[in-house]
């Protein structure tokens, strides 16, 4: 029964993102092989998230008005959406464990979603607004298909109006965001034992690294700093509206294994800590023989454009967001409904 759930799971994710997961038998790779893929992985990973942790908070409306009007303008509400990352980064770090991801042409989907709240502003013709969404790790369902999620984005903006309040249908704002972005994703890979090869390079020595039934989990994290900028009209029950943002962000990817790892010299075992100072060379840390972890910063800029449309129904707003990161050349979009005044 709990074989069939994890299928039935796996099926699902696999249905969602139009992905397989394909098993392969590669030959022994060698560390090099190892930390070269976790740096592109993290390099990719440095364009895609900056981009997937503006999600929420794009509201139809430039600028919401005024707290203190009557009635007073604010609102809360949901949204949901996805960016994609290029797949092909992460199938060159999966295969390296004897797995990979399949071929989409999209790249992987990162979906996000957040509560939003916005109030308008006093005196001052700003608004500000909140998000959060979050995702606890350990959840006992997912835990019993072998699967660890964990997921938190938190962010907050303030714009500010830049056209008189006498012009009431035509809308522009600019602003500063910030987001905070951590995620990641774990479950064993049932493969076979796979190995890794690397030498010392002032004694010549050959060693091999055993990792026998790995459990594996893609790591990441990023803080997003925004400048944006945004028009809107309003006409009859729809809102058309358009922007850009320019961002930096500082962004951490990689992978955390947990297996009962050994280093082996020819027929002999070695001492994990004789080899120690080699292997953190090659980009691992936190290494022990249950496992090791491997993790790369990236800081990057990211530009934006994101654009759709609101359809208004009374206090009710529904909220199409279509978006493109200049960059990467990659794209997002999402779905937001909210209360607003």
């Amino acid at each position: 029964m709990k074989k069939l759930g994890k299928i039935l799971i796996i099926s699902v994710m696999i249905f969602l993102s139009g992905t397989g997961f394909v098993f392969s038998l590669t030959e022994m790779p060698d560390l090099g092989e190892l930390q070269k893929a976790t740096d592109i992985f993290a390099e990719e990973v440095a364009k895609a998230l900056p981009f997937n942790s503006t999600i929420g908070l794009n509201w139809s409306d430039a600028y919401i008005g005024q707290l203190i009007d009557l009635p007073p303008h604010f609102g809360v509400g949901l949204t949901i959406g996805t960016t994609f990352i290029n797949i092909d980064a992460m199938n060159d770090l999966l295969v390296l464990f004897g797995t990979d991801l399949g071929d989409v042409n999209l790249g992987f989907p990162l979906p996000a979603y957040t509560f939003d709240a916005r109030i308008g502003g006093i005196i001052l013709p700003f608004d500000a607004g909140f998000k959060i969404g979050y995702i606890p790790s350990n959840i006992p369902l997912l835990n019993n298909f072998g699967i660890d999620l964990d997921y938190l984005l938190v962010g907050a903006d303030i714009r500010y109006s830049l056209l008189p309040k006498k012009i009431p249908l035509v809308k522009l704002s600019a602003g500063l965001g910030v987001n905070h972005l951590r995620g990641g994703i774990a479950t064993s890979l049932n493969s076979s034992p796979q190995k890794f090869s690397f030498e010392d390079p002032d004694g010549g020595a050959d060693y091999i690294l055993n990792i026998p039934n790995p459990t594996i989990g893609l790591r990441w994290k990023t803080t997003c700093f925004e400048l944006k900028t945004q028009a809107s009209i309003k006409l009859l029950i729809f809102t058309p509206y358009a922007g850009f943002g320019l961002s930096y962000a500082k962004s951490q990817a990689g992978f955390e294994l947990d297996s009962k790892v050994n280093v082996k010299q020819g027929e002999d075992d070695v001492d994990l800590d004789t080899v120690k100072d080699l292997m953190s060379a090659f980009g691992l840390d936190n290494i022990s023989s249950t496992g090791f972890d491997s993790m790369y910063d990236n800081p990057a800029w990211n530009l934006r454009m994101f654009t759709g449309f609101s359809l208004n129904m009374a206090v009710i707003k529904l909220d199409i967001t279509a978006m493109y990161n200049f960059f990467s050349s990659s794209l997002g979009g999402s779905v937001g409904l909210r209360f607003q005044l």
